[in-house]
């Protein structure tokens, strides 16, 4: 059982363009947060705790995903977010919607040079064109075109 003060990520979903302010809340309480540039996300490395009380003080402005059990939020795990972070803070992703079970299919590969060094995901054809899809399990899909299929190693 994880003590409860642990930080761990969370994605939320944020409403009426309030995502400036729930990240000052985060800030101001020297909690960690990362907001991509597309569909209202919000991330926030935070204890459980800290999220379910500000989700009970604020419940208008946002929604958490939840976990496989639809009880609690689900918790993103590091080495996700880092690789989600990486993708989604440089330019050239286009982001594919929510719906990833559609897109995580086969092997999950990593690049391993080139301008997505670092990255990891799936390869996907989409309209004729092989990209790379990173993935957040239920909560984000972002498509890279241009991979080079030199540096694709399976993980």
């Amino acid at each position: 059982m994880a003590r409860p003060r642990e930080k761990y990520w969370y994605a939320l979903k944020v409403f009426y363009n309030r995502v400036d302010f729930l990240q000052e809340r985060f800030k101001a309480a020297r909690y960690e947060t990362f907001a991509p540039s597309f569909d209202s996300l919000l991330f926030v490395k935070c204890p459980e705790r800290y999220l379910e009380d500000l989700k009970r003080e604020h419940w208008d402005k946002f929604m958490y995903y939840k976990d496989a059990e639809g009880k609690h939020p689900g918790k993103i795990p590091d080495h996700e977010m880092e690789v989600f972070m990486l993708a989604t803070s440089g330019s050239g992703g286009e982001f594919l919607g929510s719906d990833t079970e559609n897109y995580m299919i086969g092997d999950k590969v990593r690049i391993s040079s080139g301008i997505y060094k670092g990255y990891e995901g799936y390869i996907r054809r989409i309209k004729h064109d092989r990209k790379l899809l990173v993935c957040l399990q239920g909560v984000a899909v972002v498509a890279f075109s241009d991979v080079n299929m030199e540096f694709v190693e399976k993980i």
